[in-house]
């Protein structure tokens, strides 16, 4: 065994994707450190930045600017991510408790050496409200889910939009709003306070107010809202302010997991000391909205950026064994205002401008700062081979040294009955162990469904990532074989056995068992058979963009949701409408399954006009971007592939959708009982017998 190469230690754990970890992530993309193993906990795979929602609402910035792809950054640093939320922390323990997003499963626990804490803030319940268009500004995400149903309401003769909130993130929302929906709609700014006793606005209070006054925008300062009502504002003076939707960007409120963790708070806040550690810790970190400084400043982005800079570096001096600096937080900063038509105004200290000039100054710093968090900006050089299904050996090899013809599963007839048997492994696809031994099962049981049986029980293998540190191996191995049991249990199998070991390549593997009462040759397809998937393709080219450098994240995400879910009962109508011949689609692509079961019965396809994949797959496809595999997966499907519409047919599928063939007369049925079920079927082409 070389010695000479460092393995992992200890567990750095970030939790949530705001500037601080997002910062430290790129450090560990510049500087890595091998005796460190990275976790990343968020919801989703990408984070919105607040700096650039304005410009995004008023049409300057495209969504795809608006978001940094965590999940590619963490692809990048070599980090695990794991697509979920924080439920508490127990800083004696140390130990983090989470809920996968994922999949729906009952809550993990993870261990960590160092966290930081970066979650975010939640919005704040300050009134009751009735209304049917009632938005809050935070978290932004949500804000950007609900803006169709924002849009639709304003599209009413003489519509009205009411802002909450006079702080920077409210006179914003005001300015872009009032682009976006023109000088038609009446916007009403209700602040608590006056500009005044903000001391980041108090130098522009007269050109904010001069500003909005110019746009038709109305200010009711110094009120506070009692409710909300089906119909508009009630303020605390009486008056109602009528509002076919309204936007609240009240001060937030600390997050749920904060009350559910012994920690200390200030009015609810995380207590940190100079260095930004939880009070009383020197392990656990926090940054952002969440906490409440020795000194206090206003939540602020510029105080979070600020904050993560020094992150990255005093975490690196601890953990390197360094003398850490305390953290010295901005008395002034330039505050930036979008007004939404190409000007801005900027207050720093008595400082006060308004024009062209200074949005150009704000675009240029937004800008820069998502270049920062570009993965492909900060690529590492060299290609990284695929994962998951991707790295299976090409199907030319298994076809030379096998000459005789596989089904899916293995078949043993017991009686009046079938047993199927099958195995399949795969390497990590997304560093999580947890997710990747439900994916594992997922994948598995595949192969029963695709012979029309039931799953009964599984084994498993598992391979863990090779540490220096024994704790770091068995914590992996919980999570692995957690995952293995919360698979097994939404399949309708169970988990009966194993074995273990670790290796500097992790991966799981899962032997199936099940039964049936029949099974079919996926070689038996008849003339004019229609060929019909259960849902999208494009899988590996998604990780192939993810590897690159390309913002994939939201689409991948969109993947896991549809790679975890059962088709059992997809496969179980297929067979009771009589489908001719059924496989699954994975490692060797679409093209390479079809080929298998043409057959050498002289059968051919006639290909659809286009084929339905996931988002991002066709612009990534238009870069030239596809799987390690897609080259030996296209020599493997020969002539099969030939006047295919698009080459995500050569793409290697993990977890990927059932293939069936059936005659037209029982299509109909099967794809109505599909929808049914949720699923989106689409129809890939005929079986012929012209030559292609």
């Amino acid at each position: 065994m070389d010695k000479s190469i460092q393995k992992p230690t200890q567990t750095l754990v970030l939790v949530g994707a705001g500037h601080a970890n997002i910062a430290l992530i790129r450090r560990f993309i510049k500087d890595p450190l091998p005796d460190v193993r990275l976790v990343v906990i968020n919801p989703e795979s990408t984070t919105p930045y607040s700096g650039m929602l304005p410009g995004f609402l008023s049409h300057h910035y495209t969504e795809e600017e608006l978001f940094i792809d965590v999940a590619a950054l963490c692809s990048q640093a070599g980090a695990r991510f794991i697509r979920a939320s924080l439920c508490a922390v127990d800083s004696i323990k140390q130990t983090l408790t989470v809920h996968h997003q994922a999949v729906s499963s009952t809550p993990l626990t993870l261990k960590f050496d160092n966290c930081v804490l970066n979650t975010g803030a939640s919005p704040a319940d300050s009134f009751p409200s009735r209304h049917p268009h009632c938005y809050y500004v935070k978290p932004i995400r949500d804000l950007l889910r609900v803006l169709p149903f924002l849009d639709q309401a304003i599209k009413v003769p003489n519509p009205s939009l009411a802002i909450v909130g006079g702080g920077a993130a409210g006179i914003e929302l005001a300015f872009s709003f009032r682009e976006r929906y023109g000088r038609d709609c009446e916007i009403t700014v209700i602040s608590k306070y006056r500009f005044e006793d903000d001391p980041s606005l108090k130098a522009g209070a007269d050109q904010i107010r001069r500003s909005l006054a110019q746009r038709d925008i109305n200010l009711i300062d110094e009120r506070s809202v009692v409710e909300v009502s089906k119909t508009g504002v009630l303020l605390d003076s009486g008056q109602t302010i009528p509002a076919n939707a309204i936007c609240v960007a009240t001060p937030v409120s600390p997050p749920s997991w904060i009350a559910q963790s012994s920690l200390p708070t200030n009015d609810g806040f995380l207590q940190v000391d100079q260095m930004l550690r939880v009070q009383g810790s020197h392990h656990l970190y926090a940054a952002g909205d969440i906490v409440s400084l020795e000194t206090p400043r206003g939540r602020s982005g510029v105080m979070a950026v600020r904050a993560g800079e020094y992150l990255a570096d005093t975490i690196w001096a601890k953990l390197r064994g360094l003398t850490q600096r305390a953290f010295s937080p901005q008395k002034h900063w330039l505050t930036l205002l979008n007004l939404g038509d190409g000007k801005a105004i900027g207050i720093r200290g008595p400082f006060v401008a308004e024009g062209r000039l200074m949005f150009r100054v704000k675009d240029v710093i937004d800008r820069r700062f998502m270049r920062r968090f570009s993965p492909q900006a900060i690529l590492k050089g060299g290609v990284m081979r695929c994962e998951g299904c991707a790295a299976k050996l090409p199907g030319g090899i298994l076809q030379t040294a096998f000459s005789e013809h596989f089904e899916d599963a293995a078949i043993e007839v017991q009686g009046n009955r079938i047993r199927f048997r099958s195995i399949d492994a795969l390497t990590y696809l997304v560093n999580d162990p947890y997710l990747m031994g439900f994916l594992t099962v997922r994948h598995a049981v595949s192969d029963i469904w695709a012979m029309g049986g039931s799953p009964t029980s599984c084994l498993s293998l598992i391979a863990v990532q090779r540490a220096d540190n024994e704790n770091l191996e068995s914590e992996e191995f919980a999570e692995a074989i957690r995952g293995i049991k919360d698979g097994a249990a939404k399949y309708e199998t169970i988990l009966v056995g194993g074995h273990s070991f670790s290796l500097d390549q992790p991966m799981i593997g899962v032997s199936i068992e099940g039964e049936g009462l029949l099974s079919f040759s996926k070689q038996s397809v008849k003339q004019d058979d229609e060929l019909w998937l259960t849902g999208p393709i494009g899988s590996g080219i998604l990780f192939a963009a993810l590897s690159a450098g390309e913002s994939v994240g939201n689409s991948i995400d969109c993947w896991i949701k549809q790679a975890t879910r059962s088709l059992s009962n997809a496969s179980r109508l297929a067979v009771e409408h009589g489908v001719n011949a059924m496989t699954d689609v994975t490692g060797f692509g679409l093209a390479g399954h079809i080929k298998e079961m043409l057959g050498t019965a002289g059968f051919s396809i006639e290909w659809t006009d286009e084929i339905d994949v996931f988002d991002d797959v066709a612009r990534c496809t238009r870069r030239g971007i596809h799987s390690t595999a897609y080259e030996s997966n296209q020599l493997y499907a020969g002539s099969v592939g030939m006047g295919a519409p698009d080459p995500v047919v050569f793409d290697p599928q993990t977890c990927g959708p059932l293939l069936v063939a059936i005659q037209p007369a029982g299509a109909r049925d099967l794809i109505k009982a599909w929808r049914e079920l949720g699923l989106s079927p689409q129809r890939v082409g005929r079986v012929t017998t012209e030559t292609s």
